[in-house]
């Protein structure tokens, strides 16, 4: 117990030390070789990786299994209705927004689309990782243990908005920290229903794709990490007059949770039928 709590404290220090220092530099401090993104988190997850290095055949398992093609159905389609049902919300609150063309659709978002094998063989070494370090510490991902490991990895990402930007205490600029956990939370779902880490990449991918796509970001290293590295935002396909769009992070958020809380759910009724 005590090393894996040694193991969060350092994945929580160094992920938010890296961002800090992103931001310090005005850097994503990535390079790429190949397409792959090589970065700080890789080696700081490389290093945890050698230390648990006993424990890498015991979750081998998530890594024999692609999983079903009903699955990756699903798993796709998940994330994209969320992403529609969190637009029919702003719709029915009656947020004012008009459609625009972005600049570089061609060569942003529908190339984003098709190029999703390209990004999923590019971010493997990070994702593979990240998540083989997550298989370290939680044995078997009971409801609550992935609760706990949610709350947890998302306090990594504490740094990812800019510290510069922050003249006072604003909790609307903290409203990222519920979509990384809603992602986390939901993909650590996918990864205890279906076993298979090919999966849960594709998965990731989708959450991260879907929303970002429609509703933009602005931050550069999500952007060039898991989109294009020439670009470093994207503004999505709408103009938005009001200024409480944080709020759409909210409603993505809580939708993906819903569905990942579903899982469990039917998981729980097929059981009790056996």
């Amino acid at each position: 117990m005590k090393r894996k709590i040694l193991t969060i404290v350092a994945l929580i220090f160094s992920y938010n030390l890296i961002f800090f220092l992103q931001d310090l530099l005005k850097s994503e401090l990535q390079v790429y070789l190949l397409g792959f993104r090589l970065n700080l988190f890789l080696l700081v997850n490389f290093i945890i990786i050698y230390f648990h290095r006993e424990k890498i055949n015991e979750s081998l398992k998530y890594f024999k299994q692609v999983g079903r093609f009903r699955n990756w159905l699903l798993t796709f389609f998940i994330p994209v209705i969320s992403t529609a049902i969190t637009f029919g919300l702003i719709n029915i609150l009656d947020y004012q927004f008009k459609f625009k063309k972005p600049d570089f659709l061609i060569e942003f978002g529908l190339s984003s689309l098709i190029d999703i094998p390209v990004y999923y063989l590019w971010n493997l070494p990070v994702i593979f990782s990240t998540f083989l370090i997550l298989t370290f510490i939680v044995d078997d991902f009971k409801f609550l243990k992935i609760l706990g490991m949610s709350l947890l990895i998302t306090l990594c990402f504490i740094f990812v908005q800019p510290v510069s930007s922050f003249e006072k205490i604003n909790f609307e600029k903290f409203s990222y920290l519920p979509l990384i956990f809603g992602i986390i939370f939901y993909n650590l779902t996918i990864l205890r229903s279906y076993n298979s880490f090919w999966l849960v990449h594709f998965s990731i991918l989708i959450s991260i794709y879907s929303f970002v796509l429609v509703f933009g970001s602005s931050n550069a290293f999500l952007i060039k990490t898991f989109f294009a590295r020439m670009y470093s935002e994207w503004s999505g396909f709408f103009i938005f007059k009001k200024s409480d769009v944080y709020l759409f992070d909210l409603f993505y958020s809580g939708l993906i949770v819903l569905f990942a809380l579903l899982f469990f759910i039917f998981d729980k009724k097929k059981n009790d039928n056996l």
